[in-house]
Formats: C-alpha cells, structure tokens, sequence
C-alpha cells in the first residue's frame, strides 16, 4: 500500500509557548477559519472555540477560581467537555476528569480527595448524578462543591448558561493575565488512575511534559491541519485526552467528539464526514471488522490509526490495512502515570506492530528489570519502567505511593511484565500481578491469548486465573468465537500447539467481554464473573 504524502506540521510559532491553553490559543490564531469540532450539525470554528474559551474562562474567574483550584468534569465526550476543560486551565486551575461509568460513591472520590470546588455534569447520562456525588464528597472533604449540568441550557443556577453568563462583566485583559501566570510547572490536570489495585490515585501532570509529548506525538504520527479525527476514546481517559483532542487541536486538526461506541453511527461519520484519523483500543476495530454491513460503507479516507491498550492479534493489524483501508497502524503502549512510552512505525511489519509494542519513545528510556532492579539482558522477562520527562510529578498528596512507583533513580515502575528484543522492540506479557503461577511454572496470559487468537474459530480471548486446589492456580480462558467450536476442541487444540502447563484448564463462551470506560477488556469483571459461577471453586 503506497501512503499518502501530508506536510509535516509547522511548529515555529509555538516554539516558546509552554500550557495546553496557550498553544491552543495561538492554533485558535492561525486556523481562525478552520473547523475545530465538529459535533452532529454543530460546526465550531477555531475562532469561535477561542471565543467560547475566553467566554469560559471569565465564568471560572468570576467564580473564584483561581491557580491551583481543581475543577471536577463529569460528562461524555462533547464540544463543551473541551471548552470547559480549557476554561479551567486558563485560570491556572487543574482539570479533574471523572469516568463517566462511576456511580455518585465513585465519583465522590476524586472530587473528595482533589478538594474541587466546582463539579460539571452530565447529568442522566448513564446514571450521572453529579449533585449526589458532590454530597458524598462534601461530607468527606468539608468543602462547598458547586455543580452545574452541561445539559441544562435554563438560566437556572446550575445550568451551564447561568454559569457562563456570571462572567460577562469580566474584562478579557483579566483572562490573559490568567493565562500567563500558568507557566510549565503549573498542574494541567489530576488523572485518577482505575484503582484495580486499591483506591484510584490522583496523578498530577504539568503542562509543559505534557504540551512537549503531545508535538512528540504530532511529528511521530504525522498528524496535521488536514486530518479530520473521530475520537471515541473517552476524554477522561488519556487515549482520549491528550492522546485525542489536544494534539488534534494543536495541529489544527477537526475533532469529531463520539460520546457512545456505535457501529452503524460510527461508519456513517467515516464515510459522510471523511474521517482520515482514527485512534482506539483493539476492541472497537474488532467490532467494525466483524460487522455484517461493513461492504456497504465507503471507508476510504481512513489514512492512520494508532491502536493499543490490549493486546492486538497480527490479522487484525492486517485487516485493518486491506478491509478498513488505513494507511498507517501503529502500535503504541503508555499509562496516566507516563503518556506514550513505546511505538511501533509505520515502515514496521504488521507481525511486528500487533506482537510487539514498539521501540521507547522519543526522549524517553524504557528497560526491564528484575525484582532487584537490575536491567536484564534481551529476551530476559522482567518489570518494564520508564524514565524521562514525561514521568507524572506523582500523587496527589500520597508520598508513599509515588516513592513506591518512581525509585530513586527516577524510573518509574510500571507494573507490567514484558521482554525486549535485541532491535529495541518490546513485547508485553501482561500485568504483574495478572501472571498465573501453575504448579511453579509462571504463565503470562497476553502469550496464551496471542497463541489461541491462531486458532481461526476464535475471535478473542482474555485469560485470568483462578483457584486450583493442587496447582495453586489455572488459567481460565474467556473466550468470543467466530464460528462454532467446542470447548473440547480447544483444549485438544491449545495441547497442540502450547506447553501442558499453559493450557487453561476452563474454557468459558461470552457474547461480548465486560469492558472498561476506555474500552479495554475488563478482567476485574472476568474475575467476578468466575467468582460467581465458582470456576475453580
């Protein structure tokens, strides 16, 4: 397949320029006539979103916010989740995204532990209560958290509307003195981790790592004022964040906001909007592939994906190239607590960009290590960690934790397991505390996932363990058929072509996999599903 040639993205106005907000600003600036967003029939230029920023901005300072307030945003993927979001960073204050999956109890955590003193909503969708969520954690915090609902347009007191219009007597020259004492060091945003672990820590991010890994990410990907970008990766996640609209925005990109994943309607935008820029988790591609009317859609402008965030088996990395056109896929591997660390190119094969995660990004470093910290040789398995710019400025006020994930040496330890090859390439085997241990023998569960994906009756499958009273643990394989197959057939089939011991004792047949608010298989859910059924119990 011959790629099609973009000019690189011009950087020599943003050269000193060091927030989110500012570089956007200037961008707003240079694309005046642009569109910036483009949501169902509302098209937003770069002009007017630079309006709508500053509009916002005069409602938080007449609110009272200030630098260092944290400012809570509750709500899908939208135009407005971006004009608030920048809003708040004008002011110095940092962004506090909330996954829109939490119920109130959840939601109370982050704003409890971030002592935010104002909370936007969506209220309704998909069971947000935001005022019951700001309750809970008023009686945690002690402090006074004020909500306003984005869907509310009323001049009621917590519309959006209201809101907006208590900063109409603001002078703009208040807004620009804001904007310029938020500096490099400034925080950005909280990010609050899944909490798979534990309770959610709140990583802190300053805008001048994370402006300098988004141009990293815009030259790397060669994103450019052309590209028009679906994102359906949820803006409270990084994928969507500043992996999503804000390197789109930087380049002077179209971001098209998707709030809920659905086939038919996200075909429908390729084809009648020219959708060339397309980022998502493998599950998402999985899903349009498999889709009985895909034939009937004209997908052709798709030029560049970057996938991740699971493992991605080799023919879909193919189909992705013939059946839905794109140009470019990419692999890319990172976490809240470090951006991007590794990526495949484009000039890779596609074995090596769905078997492997990429080479360290640029100006970052990334080995293995083993338990003691001591970095292993090629092919050896140990701890991926990272170190560099982009490594979070830690928890919000949890020394412990960050000491226990950032050592003393500044790498950052991630808690995954992987390998490096002599290339530079890594490969990920899965999280640490995932690996099954059969019998002694250590099982990593992305290699038994990429061996059964081999087996063409499979479409997916996600390995966890599970109790075993003679071996300790076995592995349990949930498993999404492409055509019928029995659960005999696999065992009989996984003996073939893998050792005993890694062959999972139970096979279990879903429709679909339980999934995260960022789209990845959800293997707390798997866990509690066999915990249910008494697998292994």
């Amino acid at each position: 397949m011959t790629l099609r040639q973009f000019k690189p993205f011009s950087r020599k106005q943003v050269d000193n320029l060091e927030t989110i907000p500012a570089v956007i600003h200037n961008s707003c600036l240079e694309n005046a006539d642009r569109f910036a967003i483009v949501e169902g029939d509302e098209k937003v230029t770069y002009k007017e979103l630079g309006s709508r920023v500053t509009e916002c901005a005069k409602a938080f300072i007449a609110a009272g916010i200030t630098k260092g307030d944290r400012v809570g945003l509750w709500a899908p993927n939208s135009a407005e989740w971006i004009v608030i979001a920048l809003g708040i960073q004008s002011v110095g204050a940092s962004l506090v995204p909330i996954n829109t999956r939490y119920k109130p109890g959840e939601a109370s955590y982050p704003l409890q532990k971030t002592e935010a003193k104002i909370l936007f909503t969506a209220d309704g969708f998909m069971g947000i209560e935001g005022v019951e969520a700001a309750r809970k954690a008023e009686g945690e915090s002690g402090i006074r958290i004020r909500t306003i609902d984005i869907n509310e347009d009323d001049e009621q007191d917590h519309s959006f509307s209201a809101f907006l219009s208590n900063g109409q007597n603001i002078d703009d020259d208040l807004v620009a003195q804001a904007l310029n004492e938020v500096s490099a060091v400034t925080l950005c945003d909280i990010m609050f981790t899944s909490g798979s672990t534990g309770k959610p820590k709140g990583v802190r991010h300053q805008h001048g790592p994370t402006v300098r890994q988004t141009f990293n990410t815009i030259e790397e990907n060669q994103l450019t004022s052309e590209d028009r970008m679906l994102v359906i990766n949820p803006f409270f996640h990084v994928f969507g964040y500043t992996g999503g609209w804000v390197p789109a925005l930087f380049s002077g990109a179209t971001v098209y906001p998707f709030p809920i994943f659905d086939v038919d309607q996200v075909l429908e935008i390729i084809q009648d909007q020219g959708i060339t820029y397309f980022p998502g988790p493998p599950t998402i591609f999985h899903s349009l592939l498999e889709h009985p009317r895909l034939h009937e859609y004209d997908v052709n402008s798709l030029r560049f994906s970057l996938t991740g965030s699971a493992d991605v088996p080799v023919d879909l990395i193919q189909r992705m190239l013939d059946e839905l056109t794109f140009d470019r896929v990419v692999q890319a591997y990172g976490m809240t607590e470090c951006g991007t660390a590794t990526n495949t190119i484009a000039s890779d094969s596609p074995e090596t960009i769905a078997t492997t995660i990429g080479k360290a990004s640029k100006d970052l470093e990334v080995r293995i290590v083993d338990d003691q910290n001591n970095p292993l040789d090629p092919g050896e398995k140990g701890e991926i960690v990272v170190r560099g710019y982009a490594v979070m400025d830690g928890y919000l006020n949890d020394d412990e934790a960050t000491s226990a994930a950032i050592d003393q040496e500044g790498w950052l330890h991630t808690g995954d397991l992987g390998t490096c090859d002599e290339n530079g390439y890594f490969q990920i085997l899965g999280r640490i505390k995932d690996m099954i241990i059969v019998g002694g023998f250590n099982v990593y569960p992305a290699e038994v996932e990429d061996i059964m994906r081999e087996n063409p009756s499979i479409r997916d499958v996600a390995l966890i363990g599970v109790p075993d009273e003679r071996l300790g643990e076995v592995g349990c394989a949930f498993v999404i058929l492409r055509e019928s197959i029995s659960s005999d057939d696999i065992h009989l089939w996984c003996r073939e072509n893998m050792a005993n011991f890694k062959v999972p004792r139970y096979i279990e047949f879903l429709e679909e996999f339980p999934l995260t608010g960022s789209n990845k298989i959800s293997k707390l859910d798997l866990r509690d599903l066999a915990e249910q059924k008494q697998i292994g119990r």
